[in-house]
């Protein structure tokens, strides 16, 4: 849990660099300029070293899951690959974030720098899902036969929320990368029209979201996806109407940084409740109560 937490404040952090323009406070990588390895000589050159600094620590906890998944008794191969995934995610987005900044800030590299972010996030909760999985005497004991269990409709309901939601996320990047708040006034932005960008971004968001309200009212009718399914359900269509209207403000009142900061945050929020519930209908992963050796995976994930 620590690195996919950790992984998620990087994330605002980066927004941080980028809101107060300070994505080329280091405008070279690995040193932050010609002269020095690390520099705070200007408060533009200290939000980017410190970032960086951020991104390092996170490197620890990444390698020591990958250690834990695979040294942990009883073995738990459902975590192993999760674990690997985050480790090549989050050593390549090292290497995406320093293009990024030797590319001066280009709207590809930063919308690759985010989304690399969020496949790290998924690798995460599934890692988690699966070291805090533990079947109850009222459960099956084969994750497969709870995820038989589920109606067809409920598993590929909660495909289309995650199909729905990965769109809007990768919309919401290009609005970022046509927008203002690039991390540099003088940074590369991609030629389309903010206010078409925006509404397609807009029009996906709300899709998502009638989706998620159409599983919800299939879970109607069934009960194992509606156990399994309800409670993360619930807080995916809650992040996703606060994450609307979120959008909306900031939108409308010419994107002050605040707003930015907090739609990034809840991006994140909403993203990591897609994943975990499309892991629970794929894979009946439910958490339960955690044994010592679980707890130990979990926590360094």
């Amino acid at each position: 849990m620590i690195t996919t937490v950790g992984i998620g404040l990087l994330v605002v952090a980066g927004g941080v660099v980028r809101l107060t323009g300070s994505g080329l406070g280091c405008d070279d990588w690995p040193n932050c300029n010609s002269e020095r390895f690390v520099d705070v000589s200007s408060g533009h050159a200290a939000i980017e070293q410190i970032n960086r600094i951020f991104s390092g620590l996170i490197g620890l906890p990444t390698v020591l899951l990958v250690v834990a998944a695979w040294r942990v008794r009883p073995p738990m191969p459902a975590v192993r690959w999760p674990a690997v995934g985050v480790l090549v995610t989050v050593m390549a987005n090292a290497v995406v974030g320093g293009l990024a900044v030797r590319g001066d800030l280009h709207p590809v590299l930063v919308q690759s720098h985010f989304l690399l972010a969020m496949a790290s996030i998924a690798f995460g909760v599934v890692a988690i899902n699966r070291s805090s999985s533990r079947p109850t005497s009222r459960q099956p004991t084969s994750p497969h036969a709870v995820a038989g269990s589920i109606g067809s409709r409920s598993r590929d309901g909660a495909a289309v929320v995650a199909a729905l939601t990965t769109l809007a996320l990768i919309t919401g990047t290009v609005v970022t990368g046509t927008g203002p708040h690039a991390g540099d006034e003088d940074a590369r932005r991609f030629g389309f029209d903010i206010s078409m960008v925006a509404r397609v971004h807009s029009i996906t968001v709300l899709i998502a979201i009638v989706a998620a309200l159409a599983l919800a009212w299939q879970l109607r009718r069934d009960a194992a996806a509606r156990q399994l399914l309800g409670s993360t359900l619930s807080a995916w269509i809650f992040l996703g109407i606060v994450q609307g209207g979120v959008g909306y403000v900031q939108y409308l009142n010419g994107v002050p940084e605040l707003l930015v900061g907090a739609h990034i945050a809840l991006a994140t929020l909403l993203w990591a409740a897609t994943v975990s519930l499309t892991d629970a209908a794929f894979t009946g992963s439910m958490s339960g109560e955690r044994s010592a050796i679980t707890a130990r995976v979990a926590g360094a994930a």
